[in-house]
């Protein structure tokens, strides 16, 4: 055991000491905690200024976000347990501690050690999120950071859960079937409690929704009624409830360890095969290929090859052929229709016309996550873009434009289907869209300001964090000129009101693109 705890000291060391050979990934280290702690501060201040209104919403939608985020882990971690498994070991582990004679058990409270510090590591993001939660709730910063909690428990359970699934269904189609109709099968006694509960009452299916959420009795289903119940629990102060809570997640977390290291059963065989598939996918990431199911695709003979486009305009075309290849309609795929779905139904229980603004903000901020790994980034990975006899901004506007037209044809689909459901102006709406597409090209020219600060692809953890900041501090005039305008304007001009926030990031984008263009001439190709 001294050897693990050893490795494990070492490993945390080498990674802090490091940091003195990558200056700028401290400054960024530094720029991430002192932003935390200037908004855990600030939120323990408001605290005690806080005053009582009836403008919060109501807090049961909180417990419903809660809801639905852990029954999503669910579902995504049983199809990944049906599927390939999860892993709590690197490639790095397998060569090291799979073949030396320490026992299965002491590699597996390592690996338990280390992916929990992984797992808190990863929820640190949710504490960006305390201002919103804060002005959204009226909630106080100790029962915002119970949010924290229960999110790294939800993953670090799903993914024990998910291991046990592989371990106890791998090649027994059987109890994969088994697993399947039970988890199914809960889902339809919760459709069909939804629906007793919404024929009981004259209000709406979400009021419904919400009232089942509230009750004990929802609370007692295995992980997304444990996480509602700590929750619920952590904000009422119920000490009771948040020990019952976390007792059912260790009791039911321990079972499933004894599933998988009990008797004769050799769990190394099954991780090592989940450890090599989580491997080859972060390859296939940082290499942009980002479908990695395999599937078969019938190809027409007529439809293979670029076969258009001469020097820079080459690289269009060849995005342009890999997005026919993932789908028959180009740039419209499962995100434009969940996107646009997911706006419609929300717009239609919220009511309230003003509801736009907050949908905006949503969509802005999940598309923040899909532009920055767009084509640019992966075609710097690849010797073909420096052999072009070009100029360095040409290639890189060519190795864009697919990534910068994708934001404008999900925002026009996305606010056509707002401006039905919410029956308000189309120019509004129009506005909202243009609003969304410039929001993606100012995040496409992030992609490119790291590239030329970095010199190559930064570490995605930090990367996120400091788009986060970058989305902060760039686009904050052109947010607060755009509330200020939304105020200010008359009702028949209200539709300009994102329109600063549109030139904005429009504007920031034409300069970085100009400072920012003559990347290829500065840089050398590395192949990672």
């Amino acid at each position: 055991m001294k050897a693990l705890v050893y490795l494990l000291l070492t490993t945390l060391k080498n990674r802090i000491l490091s940091l003195r050979k990558k200056p700028a990934m401290l400054i960024l280290y530094l720029i991430m905690i002192l932003g935390i702690t200037a908004i855990i501060i600030a939120a323990n201040l408001g605290d005690k200024e806080q005053v009582a209104t009836p403008n919060f919403a109501d807090i049961r939608i909180l417990y419903g976000i809660t809801s639905g985020v852990a029954l999503l882990f669910l579902f995504s971690f049983i199809s990944t347990g049906l599927s390939t498994g999860s892993t709590l070991f690197t490639m790095a582990d397998v060569g090291l501690l799979f073949v030396s004679p320490i026992t299965s058990r002491r590699i597996l409270v390592y690996g338990l050690i280390k992916q929990l510090g992984t797992t808190f590591l990863s929820a640190i993001f949710i504490l960006y999120q305390v201002g919103t939660i804060k002005a959204s709730f009226g909630l106080k910063a100790s029962s915002i950071f119970s949010i924290f909690i229960i999110y790294a428990i939800m993953i670090f359970f799903c993914q024990l859960m998910s291991i046990a699934i592989y371990i106890f269904t791998n090649g027994n189609q059987k109890r994969k079937k088994a697993i399947q109709s039970i988890f199914y099968g809960v889902l339809g006694l919760l459709a069909l409690w939804i629906y007793f509960e919404y024929t009981k009452q004259t209000g709406s299916i979400l009021s419904a929704v919400l009232n089942i959420i509230d009750n004990r009795m929802f609370q007692y289903i295995p992980v997304t009624g444990w996480a509602t119940m700590f929750m619920k629990a952590s904000i009422e102060g119920n000490l009771l409830y948040i020990g019952i809570s976390l007792l059912l997640f260790l009791v039911a977390g321990s079972i499933l360890i004894t599933l998988f290291t009990s008797g004769d059963a050799d769990y190394y065989e099954d991780v090592l095969t989940s450890t090599e598939i989580t491997f080859n996918r972060l390859q296939d990431a940082k290499e942009g290929k980002m479908n990695t199911i395999k599937r078969k695709v019938k190809v027409k003979e007529k439809l293979t090859g670029i076969n258009r486009g001469k020097g820079t305009s080459a690289i269009f075309y060849k995005h342009l052929c890999e997005k026919r290849r993932t789908s028959r309609l180009l740039f419209i795929d499962t995100y434009t229709i969940l996107a646009a779905g997911g706006s419609g139904i929300l717009m239609y229980f919220m009511k309230d016309k003003n509801s736009v603004y907050m949908i905006l903000g949503i969509l802005v901020y999940i598309q923040f996550f899909f532009t920055i790994l767009g084509k640019l980034t992966v075609e710097l990975t690849k010797p073909y873009i420096y052999m072009i006899p070009e100029k360095s901004i040409k290639k890189v506007l060519a190795a864009s434009i697919t990534t910068l037209l994708k934001p404008c044809i999900d925002g026009a689909i996305i606010f056509t289907v707002v401006c039905i459901i919410s029956r308000t102006s189309p120019l509004l709406n129009l506005f909202l869209a243009l609003a969304y597409a410039s929001s993606g090209a100012i995040f496409v020219g992030y992609a490119l300001l790291c590239q030329r600060i970095f010199g190559s692809q930064p570490n995605k953890l930090i990367s996120g964090m400091l788009g986060l900041t970058l989305f902060m501090v760039v686009i904050a005039p052109g947010v607060g000129a755009s509330v200020a305008a939304i105020f200010l304007l008359p009702e028949s001009l209200i539709f300009l009101g994102t329109f600063p926030f549109t030139f904005c990031c429009i504007a920031i984008t034409i300069l970085i693109f100009a400072t920012c263009g003559n990347l290829l001439d500065k840089a050398e190709y590395t192949g990672k």
